[in-house]
């Protein structure tokens, strides 16, 4: 699935790479007067033995003198990847990853404006691979989870279904005027699910987003709103009502 693929790649692709490297061990150990395979480490594009740091030699040098020019591994994911248990027809995270979302936002109650000024993320995604991509996701699912809140607003056709709006006219998204500040903190938990614990992200700072916008709205006006998008329309009726 789309929101797995770290967490169900990087783990093989480690364990394949550590194989990998414990067979090439094994095979220079003899060149480095028998060394113990366990004693044999590899770093900065040499191999050495523990203890003869002094001694490590290019790692290519080295392969060609054991004679070898290739070693493939084969690893695979664990059914249970991303510690989903199953029960009957429901799968449910161990991880009970996610995240907590901030919203700070200033609504002026004479025209119905409502604007997002700032949105704190804090979220969980196990080990991040790679955090700079980690932290764009989160900062794009909270761009998409303002815009679904403020301004998306689907018009369907009831006798056809068909969207009647879906145009850049009409169809209102966040732009970059309309993003807030964002602030976002990799929380990083270990669990022991796999050999990486990665696991998915960018779902969750999409779905907490804008129902703390909501309540960021009710803690401004004492009005809850239940009606997206918030737009002047839904605003003003909530704070009638």
């Amino acid at each position: 699935g789309g929101s797995r693929v770290t967490a169900s790649v990087t783990a093989p692709a480690r364990n394949a790479a550590y194989a990998a490297a414990r067979e090439m061990a094994a095979r220079l150990a003899p060149i480095f007067d028998n060394a113990s395979p366990d004693d044999i480490f590899f770093a900065d594009g040499k191999v050495g033995v523990r203890g003869k740091e002094a001694a490590a030699r290019p790692l290519k040098e080295a392969a060609k003198e054991a004679k070898f020019g290739e070693i493939s591994k084969l690893a695979k994911r664990h059914d249970d990847y991303e510690g989903f248990a199953m029960s009957g027809e429901t799968s449910i995270s161990r991880h009970m990853l996610g995240g907590v979302q901030f919203a700070e936002v200033a609504v002026d109650v004479e025209t119905g404006v409502v604007k997002v000024e700032r949105v704190v993320a804090a979220s969980d995604c196990g080990r991040p691979i790679n955090p700079k991509l980690v932290e764009s996701q989160v900062i794009g699912g909270i761009i998409q989870g303002v815009s679904f809140a403020i301004y998306e607003d689907r018009i369907l056709d009831a006798a056809s279904g068909h969207q009647l709006n879906a145009n850049v006219d009409q169809y209102k998204m966040v732009g970059s005027r309309e993003t807030p500040e964002i602030e976002v903190l990799l929380i990083e938990q270990i669990g022991a699910q796999s050999s990486t614990d990665a696991r998915g992200i960018a779902e969750a700072s999409n779905v907490a987003t804008s129902a703390a916008i909501a309540n960021a709205f009710y803690n401004a006006t004492g009005k809850r709103i239940r009606t997206l998008p918030m737009n002047p329309a839904n605003v003003l009726a909530a704070l009638r009502a």
